[in-house]
């Protein structure tokens, strides 16, 4: 889902609003720099008990604006999947 727009916030001041938003008791929480057109990326991962294991909240940036993807995995701790999927984001020309 598109996120808001951010013309007067710095990466340290998204993640922090974005983090305040986020459920508690994260397992890991990563940043990364970015390439082709994404700004930057940043996700908060959980693990849970019961039907659903995980879950990575990614988020890429692009210019102004952020795309929030959220992935569950129902069968495994292993989210090495849904970290290929969240930096398989791109930026499409319009």
């Amino acid at each position: 889902m598109p996120g808001a727009s951010w013309r007067c916030a710095d990466g340290v001041d998204i993640i922090a609003s974005l983090d305040a938003e986020l459920p508690p008791a994260l397992t890991v929480k990563l940043g990364e720099g970015g390439r082709d057109g994404i700004g930057h990326r940043a996700a908060w991962v959980y693990h849970h008990d019961g039907d659903v294991e995980s879950t990575l909240h990614g988020y890429t940036f692009t210019d102004e604006t952020y795309l929030k993807t959220v992935f569950t995995d129902t069968h495994s701790a292993d989210l090495g999947w849904a970290f290929d999927a969240w930096r398989s984001v791109t930026r499409s020309a319009m």
